[in-house]
């Protein structure tokens, strides 16, 4: 027994140094690559270049690979060479395999290759949510192998991971659970880890949860321009129910939607559900910045329109017929045009002294519009046409003295009771405002120049203050 099991050593030792001598008996490698031909290549998914360098007393030594990722070269100079392998990335989740083929004197030498997959997981959805109850979500995903997975940010202590479960090849499930929401909307996001890596995507699908039920009165603060559509939610439902709404912080493009989606175009809800709007103490960004896109949140709706900081974006509010007061911020500079246009429940408002410009058409057709409050100590210095056109009757307007770059049309169809003007030299205006039943109020001292300027003459009463 000994004999046979001696005699078997004996063989397996012969055959394995065959092998080898097989390897090189017409090449000879240098130590470093002598291992890599015996144990292959492995390579992670970026690109990559391996250089083996032998040497042979023979000059026809060549190389070949079949597969299209692959690309070698070889050259030979002098019985000193190099055998230089060139592996593209890869792109897939999944590892691929391939071989090197050398030649010489009728022998082959096959070097196997293999690459791993990118370290990625695929989710079957970017966005996952839930509503403000407590409850389960299922996350269906795509990974070369099984991932860890952690919530991001650390501190989203509302939602936690309860098990991975493997469905198919390369098909896992994370299941989620939700605690009951009591606040406003939240975000969170599952990062993933292959072999403890982070994955390259750098951020897995979000997970939102929409808000609790809103009262009728409903402040937010919000710390980055942005967040309201997740603040907020998607849940018309919910958010008819709110009717008066005031932020506090910046925004931006991306959160006009949702403010706009506080409001109906609809004739009959528009003294059913009446809402009223501050936006005193909040500043308006440009941009369209996502402050959760690492999240992987990408925003159904954003404004367009909004390019300058501190504007009221062109056409936000028309025809929002139940907006029934509206506070503007008190750094704004530009209400934009047709901003509040067709607000017919719209009664009064008050720029601020921040303002410089009001574009054209901003209040036309606010036909319950009673005032428009401009102070004597305004900034504002433009005014577009119609912008005053409410189709209502305004008690006062006062057109500042910074005031120099006046529309042709600014003030046609404007009706208005009394009207205040602080220029000391009058500005030459093409269309003035209906002179019937208005009273012009101008500085003292400057009622005869108003009297001989054209158009501001055709008013019957001039009085100076």
């Amino acid at each position: 027994m000994r004999l046979i099991k001696y005699l078997l050593g004996v063989i397996v030792t012969l055959f394995m140094s065959g092998c080898h001598d097989n390897e090189i008996e017409n090449i000879s490698w240098s130590e470093d690559a002598l291992v890599i031909v015996r144990e292959g290549i492995n390579l992670n998914h970026n690109q990559a270049e391996v250089i083996l360098s032998f040497t042979s007393i023979y000059s026809d030594v060549s190389v070949s690979s079949d597969e299209s990722w692959i690309d070698v070269s070889l050259s030979l100079t002098d019985g000193v060479g190099e055998l230089c392998v060139s592996v593209l990335e890869n792109s897939e989740i999944f590892s691929r395999q391939g071989n090197v083929v050398v030649y010489s004197q009728g022998e082959r030498i096959i070097i196997p290759i293999t690459q791993e997959g990118v370290p990625n997981v695929i989710p079957e959805k970017d966005c996952y949510s839930h509503n403000y109850e407590s409850g389960e979500i299922r996350v269906r995903v795509q990974s070369g192998s099984i991932p860890a997975a952690e919530i991001y940010p650390q501190n989203a202590d509302w939602i936690k991971i309860k098990e991975i479960k493997a469905v198919n090849e390369n098909e896992y499930d994370v299941f989620l659970i939700l605690e009951k929401n009591e606040g406003l909307g939240r975000i969170a996001s599952l990062d993933f880890k292959i072999n403890g890596r982070p994955v390259i995507k750098g951020c897995g699908p979000c997970l939102i949860q929409e808000p609790a039920p809103f009262e009728n009165k409903v402040e937010i603060s919000v710390d980055k321009p942005g967040s309201l559509q997740i603040l907020l939610g998607n849940n018309v439902g919910n958010l008819e129910c709110i009717r008066s709404f005031k932020v506090v912080g910046p925004i931006n493009g991306l959160d006009f939607p949702v403010i706009r989606s506080l409001f109906s175009e609809q004739e009959n809800n528009n003294l059913q559900n009446p809402v009223s709007i501050d936006l005193s103490e909040c500043s308006i960004v440009a941009g369209l910045g996502n402050p959760f896109e690492y999240y992987g949140w990408k925003p159904e709706k954003k404004y367009e329109e909004i390019f300058l900081y501190a504007e009221i974006p062109s056409g936000v509010f028309t025809n929002a017929v139940n907006v029934k007061e509206v506070v503007l911020p008190k750094s704004l500079k530009i209400v934009g045009a047709s901003a509040f246009k067709g607000c017919k429940n719209l009664k009064q408002i008050k720029i601020p002294n921040s303002v410089e410009e009001i574009n054209s058409m901003a209040f036309y057709g606010c036909v319950g519009m009673e005032e428009i409050q401009i102070n004597a100590d305004s900034n504002l210095s433009s005014i577009g046409n119609q912008a005053f056109t409410t189709g209502s009757l305004l008690k006062d307007l006062n057109i500042p003295i910074t005031v120099m770059n006046v529309s042709s049309e600014a003030f046609l169809g404007c009706s208005v009771s009394r009207l205040h003007l602080k220029w000391l030299d009058p500005l030459e205006i093409k269309i003035v405002p209906k002179t019937e039943g208005c009273s012009l109020f101008v500085p003292q001292g400057t009622a005869e120049l108003y009297r001989n300027t054209r158009n501001w003459c055709n008013f019957k009463e001039i009085i100076e203050e």
